[in-house]
């Protein structure tokens, strides 16, 4: 049993890695985003390709942060090739639970789900803030499942009943009734930057 789950581990990462090259998104290399004409949508599509944003949407990180509505979704980019070895740029998706809290699964050191403050992305290069579908009715629900699975373990890859940051994410919008924030892609895997393309965009964060 010990065998095989390291075995889909690794297929996990080498899967991983691979899709660096294969998807358009993917073969993005660097972060550069700067400001468009004001008063126009987010491209979500189109976002990481062009990394255009309405002037009004470009914010700081730590302002998008503090706009981003409890419930809402971020997903966390870096700056260079590095991040993109495997997961791609923005590798990280956390989500804002309350003023000055995330709560989200970051990484195997770091440990599994838990709740962090929201200065912890000022680190960051950048910040996606996007609408999870969250209405403000359904935020006592949010905050009760995310206690009830607050120091659940992670998992590379969300196998089994743990999560990675993408899969602890689609938890919490099940608990909702509503439909994954993080898609499956053609490996069968979750890579936090495909829940770009699809959502409503509400504001980007720089440094």
């Amino acid at each position: 049993m010990i065998r095989m789950k390291r075995s889909r581990i690794f297929w996990l990462a080498l899967a991983g890695a691979a899709l660096t090259g294969c998807t358009p998104v993917q073969n993005v290399s660097t972060l550069q985003f700067r400001a468009g004409a004001a008063g126009t949508q987010i491209d979500a599509a189109a976002l990481l390709l062009t990394q255009l944003v309405p002037a009004d949407r470009l914010l700081s990180i730590s302002e998008a942060v503090e706009r981003a509505p409890d419930g809402s979704v971020i997903v966390a980019c870096q700056a260079g090739p590095r991040g993109a070895l495997s997961w791609g740029l923005c590798s990280h998706i956390t989500r804002k639970l309350s003023a000055g809290l995330l709560t989200e699964s970051p990484n195997l050191f770091a440990g599994g789900v838990q709740t962090v403050p929201a200065s912890s992305l000022n680190r960051r290069a950048a910040v996606i803030v996007l609408d999870a579908g969250v209405r403000p009715e359904m935020l006592p629900a949010l905050r009760a499942e995310a206690n009830r699975l607050n120091r659940a373990p992670y998992s590379v890859g969300g196998m089994g009943p743990d999560y990675d940051c993408s899969t602890y994410q689609n938890a919490l919008q099940h608990a909702l009734g509503l439909p994954d924030v993080v898609p499956r892609n053609a490996w069968g895997i979750y890579l936090p930057q495909d829940a770009v393309a699809g959502a409503r965009v509400l504001w980007v964060g720089i440094q």
